[in-house]
C-alpha cells in the first residue's frame, strides 16, 4: 500500500506539475525502499518510470526498464520514438507471438505506410491520440504524415478519428494543421458537442473570438451541461480570453 501511495505523488508530478525529473527522482528513491514489493506494484512503479524518462527524451533508458517487466510492446514503442526500426520490430515481435491482433501490428502499418490490417473502433479510440502526442513529442515527424495520411481511412472505422487527431495536434500547438482535421471531425459527427467545443478552443488559439463564441455556443445548444464550453465561454471578452480550459 505504501509503495501505490508514493507512486501517486510520483504521478502528481509527472502528469499534474509535468516535473519529469522530480518524478523520476521521486521513483528512484521508492525503487531502493521498494526492496520486497509485489509484482503488481514493481510493474507499476516501472511503468511510471518508463512514462518519466520517456518525458525527458531518454527513450533508451525507458525501453530497458520495460524489458525488465516484460512489457515488450512499451519497449517497441521507445524504439519505434527513437527511430529504430529493427529493435521496434524484434519487441513488436513477441508480442504478436502472443496476440496476432494487438495494436502494435496497426500501429507498425500506420508509421510504415504499409497498413495491412483493419483496428477495432476501440483500438482506435485508445490510442490514436496518445500515439499522435507521442510522435510529436519525439520530432518523429516522417512517422507522424504516414499516420496521418491514415485518418480518412480510420474515420471509416471510427467516426470520431479526425477529432482525435485534429486535437492532439491542436494541443501541441500545430495550429495549422489541426484545423483541417477538427472540421473533418465536425462533419463526420455534426452532433458531437465536443467537436464545437474543441473548435471553440482553436478558434481562441488563432484569437478568432467571434468564431469562437459561435463554436461553444453551437456546443452547448447540443448538449446545455457540457460544463467546459460553458466556462470557456464565460472567460471570453471583447478583447482576448483569460484562459483556455483544455
Amino acid at each position: 500500500m505504501a509503495v501505490f501511495s508514493q507512486l501517486n505523488e510520483a504521478r502528481d508530478l509527472l502528469f499534474r506539475e509535468r516535473k519529469a525529473p522530480a518524478a523520476e527522482e521521486s521513483l528512484r528513491l521508492l525503487m531502493k525502499q521498494a526492496t520486497t514489493c509485489t509484482v503488481e506494484e514493481k510493474r507499476a512503479l516501472y511503468e511510471l518510470m518508463g512514462l518519466a524518462l520517456r518525458a525527458q527524451g531518454r527513450f533508451e533508458e525507458a525501453a530497458d526498464l520495460y524489458v525488465q517487466i516484460h512489457d515488450y510492446y512499451q519497449s517497441g514503442y521507445c524504439a519505434m520514438l527513437q527511430g529504430k526500426a529493427p529493435a521496434m520490430q524484434q519487441s513488436w515481435s513477441k508480442v504478436l507471438s502472443q496476440r496476432q491482433n494487438h495494436w502494435c501490428v496497426s500501429l507498425y502499418g500506420l508509421i510504415s505506410g504499409q497498413l495491412r490490417t483493419v483496428p477495432t473502433i476501440f483500438q482506435i479510440r485508445n490510442h490514436m491520440e496518445s500515439d499522435i502526442a507521442n510522435l510529436i513529442a519525439a520530432n518523429r515527424t516522417d512517422y507522424l504524415e504516414n499516420y496521418l495520411n491514415y485518418v480518412d481511412f480510420l474515420t471509416q472505422v471510427n467516426l470520431e478519428a479526425p477529432k482525435f487527431a485534429g486535437r492532439a495536434l491542436m494541443n501541441a500547438n500545430w495550429l495549422d494543421r489541426a484545423g483541417t482535421y477538427l472540421l473533418q471531425g465536425q462533419k463526420a459527427l455534426p452532433n458531437d458537442p465536443e467537436i464545437y467545443f474543441h473548435l471553440g478552443q482553436y478558434s481562441v488559439a488563432l484569437m478568432h473570438l467571434k468564431e469562437a463564441r459561435l463554436m461553444l455556443n453551437q456546443c452547448l445548444l447540443i448538449s446545455p451541461t457540457y460544463r467546459p464550453a460553458s466556462d470557456l465561454l464565460e472567460t471570453l471578452t471583447d478583447h482576448s480570453p483569460k484562459s483556455i480550459k483544455q
